[in-house]
């Protein structure tokens, strides 16, 4: 599997270094299943309730399994649109899990994608579906002028 890289500032696979907050996840590129892979071991700090991984971090650490699933499928950067995510157990702190993210379809600049969470052992806790939508390479080139 391929390491894809860091997002510079991203909540969920920046460095550090750019974002003291950030998760620090590493995105893993699996080629032959077409999907990214981004292991995970929540601490207490990801946690809503005492032991339990808040909902939103979650939904975020789904969020980049799906934009990077589009990014190495198409070659460009897409926004959400919309994502449903489904809490199917509780995560808890100190458990190992791996999150899976995939496209399922694409029409014009829309794009379905799907993703799933599972415990080392293979069993559902959470699952999203998105779409997202491609944004032009014109908008991300005075996205990045506006930012300097």
């Amino acid at each position: 599997m391929e390491q894809l890289p860091r997002s510079k500032g991203c909540f969920v696979c920046g460095n550090s270094d750019d974002n003291p907050r950030s998760l620090g996840l590493s995105i893993f590129w699996n080629d032959e299943e077409r999907r990214t892979e981004i292991p995970i071991l929540p601490n207490s700090t990801w946690c809503g309730y005492e032991g339990v991984v808040h909902g939103g971090i979650i939904a975020s650490v789904f969020d980049d399994a799906m934009a990077w699933a589009i990014r190495r499928e198409s070659g460009s950067w897409a926004v959400t649109g919309e994502i449903s995510v489904r809490y199917l157990r509780p995560v808890l702190a100190g458990t190992r899990y791996v999150v899976e993210g995939r496209v399922e379809k694409s029409s014009g600049r829309r794009i379905s994608t799907v993703a799933v969470m599972k415990e080392e052992n293979g069993k559902k806790v959470a699952e999203a579906n998105a779409l997202f939508v491609r944004i032009r390479e014109k908008a991300i080139s005075e996205g990045e002028e506006q930012m300097e």
